[in-house]
């Protein structure tokens, strides 16, 4: 009985004493300004039945500009199920000394995002959704200058995904694999995909096509004459790492690449 005496009078002294240890979460040296220039920028959506089947997906990669002050645009390559193509969103942009905010997109769509900064502002992440799709995403700054050649060699590859067929959500993808630049504008692609308890194989062949702004484009065939679609942004000065998008119309994927 002393011993607990002796606690409970010790417990007011144990709670004046400030929480001194306890790191406050997310950081508390950022504003707004904190995130200013281009990053890169994923950006997946996800939409569900009741029955808890997928529904619709939007998987798109591109790039983000903050300006410092209020004003966030999505420059992005999204493919959805059905399709693929150039999407811009815009909107503005909130953050708070804790490094957390808002994005509210009011252009391209209709949407409010979680924004978290992390790493002195050099990377963030979001969350949301716009009514229909539930998003997550992320990215970092983009190098100051761009590739303008590409090294010719073997780039690894992993991302995750859905097949498609007749535009309806068939698959889960899981991928992994290679793929190769010819350094002048030739691309080949081997993946490895793990499907619903199965694992197949795409070999696909093309052209590629360096872009401004960190991007590059590509179109391959395989051998059942099924055309994919790439989407690349290159995420350091000499291109040997990157984020991806491919679409075509039996699945579709994103992931991340970097050099051997």
């Amino acid at each position: 009985m002393t011993a607990y005496r002796t606690l409970l009078a010790c417990l007011p002294g144990f709670l004046a004493v400030p929480l001194l240890a306890q790191p406050q979460i997310g950081g508390g040296n950022c504003s707004t300004a904190t995130l200013s220039g281009s990053y890169s920028a994923t950006l997946t959506g996800r939409s569900l039945t009741q029955g808890v089947t997928f529904l619709t997906t939007s998987e798109g990669i591109g790039s983000v500009t903050f300006d410092g002050q209020s004003k966030v645009a999505f420059t992005l390559t999204t493919s959805t199920n059905k399709s693929t193509g150039a999407q811009t969103l815009s909107g503005t942009y909130t953050l708070q000394a804790n490094c957390m905010g808002v994005i509210t997109i009011t252009s391209g769509d209709t949407a409010t995002l979680t924004l978290s900064a992390y790493n002195q502002g050099k990377d963030y992440l979001v969350t949301g959704q716009d009514g229909t799709l539930a998003f997550t995403g992320s990215g970092s700054v983009l190098p100051a200058t761009c590739p303008t050649t590409l090294t010719a060699g073997s780039y690894p590859v992993n991302g995750t995904g859905f097949g498609v067929a007749s535009s309806a959500i068939s698959a889960t993808y899981n991928v992994l694999g290679l793929v190769q630049l010819s350094g002048t504008n030739n691309i080949a692609m081997n993946l490895f995909v793990a499907a619903n308890g199965s694992t197949k194989n795409i070999s696909a062949t093309g052209t590629y096509t360096l872009g401004t702004s960190c991007t590059a484009t590509a179109t391959l065939t395989d051998s059942s004459g099924n055309n994919y679609s790439l989407a690349f942004e290159f995420t350091s000065a000499n291109g040997e790492n990157f984020i991806l998008g491919s679409y075509s119309p039996v699945g579709l994927f994103t992931g991340s690449g970097r050099a051997l």
